[in-house]
């Protein structure tokens, strides 16, 4: 372990899970959209719904926090369709980062509150302060205060730009003397470096330091506020503002007072935001992780990953932590990802469906219908194994039903005007009957791991239930059509199947098409088809579904899924759409000297396991010509994977470009703009993961672009220089799945140490058990079925727990102590500031 002086190598790993849900108490019915900003940068915009005070989005979006920020926003707005211009701001919601905390997974109203230019406040400025002695005009010396505006950091853009300066002002209540410093242009992190001098009156003693009684000068106050020159819309912006008392700062005449300070609104704009403008619900989940290097997890991970051995299972470490947490996703989630990552998650798995399947009652139809460890376990494991297996199984379908739009509703008291009943019937069944045949076509390809949980489950289900023959069908079924192709079909953006989100109409169907597939696969006995239907007006679209072939289609594809024969290794040879979306490129190979706008395109990006490709347009979203004719959508270029060298981020310097990041090829580096940070990291991080499979990847590589000649890293003027930058990540690891181990550890074991307490007591109940004599004992937080063994696991976990926990402790006052306050990492002011909420 660490020695006292030294700080571990700790990263702080941050993730965001939001739902938005809807808005109440506008002032009109408008067109209403929503988006989500990490400080000003928009991360997501949701649908718009139109014509409505109270708009219902439930629209969940989760991300991992790809740099450092202040405060999560929620921008309300008012689609205007006839203006070019963005749309009008309804307000907003503005949260601190350390207020997410007490945040936790709960729906919550807020108060939506105005927006100008003080709610918008963001940034840094650095300032330094020192007392200097000159000599006056008339030849007497006299003590002025030197101001040092240094730099600002993150500035507010206003209208896509910033271009900023600084009005320095020493004032009190006889003085109010202001100068400016020069405008920056075009950057969020202008360098002032400009000082200014004010001279100041008598009241300083011998050793250069202001006397507390001296009124005049501890009144004094130091203001630098900072404003962005460029806007249409005439005059210049407030960007904030930084207010410093001069007799609240040491300054010693050989140590000048030099700090980093938050900007804050100003003062006056504090009590004029509350008016009652309506109120949006959301739920936040927010994640802070500090993960350890490899070694500090080691005991821990060991014991995790040898409870696939111990026996009874009941007293393994899984399942202990599974019987603590409430909340069975978050066990799961982490479990099933550390696992899989050291090849253990279906040994994993069967021994805690095998387990569960001994606890089930008689009734075979129950078997995993509870949200138990293991049913969620084996949810987390399909989502992440069964990914481009659902896309592949439902993508034909999910486009016909979101770009066809045919009418479905068969509820006749929810049928529009010029619908027909009968029409939308025949819809419905002809959507039903595609994702029926899509799914039992798809056999063959599900993927082996897949296929081994579904043989160990079917085991388990005939050994407990020997005289129910169709045990083995329901116990697969339960999870294949139940718990993974019907919720996909429902909500297909969660799965991660379409960008976009359904219209009203679409939603409507994707929700019968789904309720009739869980329906099918409930069904796996063919004597037994008379379903009690909730829905009458689902009636008829069920007694054409429930009948004797299509049980037995759904029975064969099952059987075949849970055959023994397909669990071994297959190679994918079908390309696989990974991540696609519309992406900024600029020009390769052509007008390199230039930097104008014409140089950059927005284009349709798309990747597969093969290839990275970008088109004029998306497939779906062709344009049709005066002349009728169909434009083709062919790729503009094609990279192959075997071609990319290295992905990484280009500094911002290159084109005064944010988000952009390049793909280093053989032959020239394709600079890319992702459309913000959370989708830059996205793209990165897969493009990466594909690039570390390559053996003639690069070692060293240009971290800015070759413009006017050279390379503005290293002023090198070869384009074929070498690199001048070892490139970032470590050891090729799987194309389709990018897990880290130590973070799923540092999960598991924030899991363990939020029930501490109920750990405590277990371990007191098997001691007690040990030595029972007769007398009463208290009940024990998890069920005991052996007490020895039981207790070995309850001990070695607590050892690890407190262990940890000490080297979490350490490390912080570590870096609090080694924290300076005013520096670029605790700027002044962040226990000042206001969020607006």
């Amino acid at each position: 372990m660490a020695e006292d002086t030294e700080i571990p190598d700790v990263r702080v790993l941050e993730s965001l899970g939001i739902v938005i849900g809807e808005a109440k108490n506008l002032s009109s019915a408008k067109d209403i959209y929503c988006t989500i900003k990490l400080d000003q940068e928009e991360v997501y915009k949701t649908e718009v719904k139109e014509k409505t005070q109270s708009p219902f989005w439930s629209e969940e979006y989760t991300f991992d926090v790809p740099r450092e920020f202040r405060t999560l926003s929620f921008y309300v707005y008012e689609k205007d369709w006839l203006k070019r211009s963005n749309s009008s701001i309804v307000g907003k919601v503005a949260l601190r980062r350390d207020e997410l905390h007490r945040l936790q997974n709960k729906d919550q109203w807020f108060p939506l509150r105005p927006v100008d230019s003080d709610s918008e406040v963001q940034g840094q400025v650095q300032v330094e302060i020192k007392l200097v002695e000159v000599v006056s005009e008339s030849g007497q010396p006299t003590i002025s205060l030197l101001v040092q505006c240094l730099e600002g950091n993150g500035l507010t853009i206003v209208q896509g730009r910033c271009d900023p300066y600084a009005n320095v002002t020493l004032c009190s209540i006889t003085r109010n003397d202001t100068k400016r410093t020069k405008v920056r242009k075009k950057t969020v992190n202008p360098q002032f470096d400009e000082c200014f001098t004010f001279e100041l009156s008598k009241g300083v003693n011998e050793r250069h330091q202001f006397s507390p009684v001296d009124e005049e000068l501890c009144n004094l106050e130091l203001r630098i506020s900072l404003w962005n020159s460029w806007s249409s819309l005439g005059g210049d912006v407030f960007i904030g503002e930084v207010r410093i008392p001069i007799g609240a700062i040491d300054l010693a005449a050989d140590r000048p007072h030099k700090a980093w300070y938050f900007l804050q609104p100003r003062e006056s704009s504090k009590s004029n935001n509350k008016s009652d403008i309506g109120s949006l619900r959301v739920r936040i989940n927010y994640t802070e992780d500090h993960v350890f290097p490899s070694q500090y997890y080691e005991q821990l991970r060991d014991i995790m990953l040898e409870s696939v051995k111990v026996e009874p299972t009941s007293a393994s470490a899984i399942h202990i932590l599974g019987e603590l947490v409430k909340d069975k996703i978050r066990p799961a989630r982490a479990l099933v990802r550390l696992f899989h990552y050291h090849n253990r998650v279906v040994p994993m798995l069967k021994a805690l469906t095998d387990y569960e399947v001994s606890r089930t009652s008689s009734d075979p139809n129950t078997i995993f219908r509870g949200n138990s460890l293991a049913s969620k376990c084996v949810d987390e494991y399909m989502k992440l194994d069964g990914l481009y297996y659902l896309y592949d199984t439902l993508q034909m379908l999910l486009d016909d039903i979101f770009e066809n739009k045919k009418p479905c509703e068969v509820d006749p008291t929810k049928l529009k005007d010029g619908e027909n009943l009968e029409t939308n019937m025949a819809n419905l069944e002809g959507y039903v009957e595609q994702a029926y045949q899509a799914i039992v076509d798809s056999a063959m390809a599900c993927p082996t791991g897949m296929c081994e949980m579904f043989y160990y489950l079917k085991e388990a289900a005939l050994k407990h239930f020997p005289d129910e023959p169709y045990a083995r069908y329901s116990a697969v079924s339960g999870f294949v059509f139940l718990r993974f192709f019907a919720p996909a079909i429902l909500s297909p953006k969660l799965f991660n199947l379409r960008n976009d989100n359904p219209d009203e109409n679409v939603a409507r169907t994707l929700k019968m098409v789904s309720k009739a597939v869980q329906t099918l696969g409930n069904h796996v006995n063919p004597d037994k088809l008379n379903a009690n239907m909730k829905e009458e007006y689902m009636a008829p679209l069920y007694s054409t579904l429930l009948n004797r072939e299509h049980v037995e289609g759904i029975r064969r594809f099952l059987d075949v899924v849970s055959s023994s024969s397909l669990a071994r290794a297959k190679t994918i040879e079908a390309p696989i759409v990974l991540k696609e979306g519309f992406m900024t490129k600029r020009a390769q190979g052509r007008n390199k000297m230039g930097v104008g706008v014409k140089n950059f395109k927005k284009r349709w990006f798309k990747l597969t396991n093969h290839e990275l490709s970008y088109a004029k347009f998306k497939d779906t979203e062709q344009p049709t010509c005066c002349c009728f004719w169909r434009i083709e959508s062919k790729p503009l270029c094609v990279i192959p994977v075997s071609n990319v060298l290295a992905v990484e981020r280009l500094e911002e310097e290159s084109f005064q470009m944010k988000f952009m990041f390049q793909v280093v090829q053989p032959e020239r580096a394709l600079y890319i703009q992702a459309n913000n940070c959370v989708e830059e990291k996205e793209w990165i991080d897969i493009l990466s993961n594909i690039c570390k499979t390559n053996t003639n990847r690069l070692h060293y590589y240009h971290p800015a672009a070759f413009k006017n000649g050279h390379w503005i890293c290293c002023k090198a003027t070869l384009e074929t220089e070498p690199g001048c930058t070892p490139v970032t990540g470590g050891l090729p690891r799987s194309i389709t799945l990018d897990i880290d181990p130590d973070r799923e550890m540092e999960k598991i074991h924030s899991l363990f140490l939020n029930n501490i307490e109920k750990l405590e007591k277990q371990q007191d109940a098997c001691a007690g058990l040990s030595v029972y004599q007769g007398e009463p004992l208290p009940q024990p937080p998890i069920a005991i079925d052996d007490v020895k063994a039981c207790f070995g696991t309850v001990n070695n976990l607590l050892g690890q727990i407190i262990s940890l926990e000490q080297e979490h402790k350490k490390y912080l006052k570590l870096k609090q102590r080694r924290t300076e306050y005013g520096s670029k990492q605790a700027p002044i002011g962040q226990e000042v500031y206001n969020s607006y909420h």
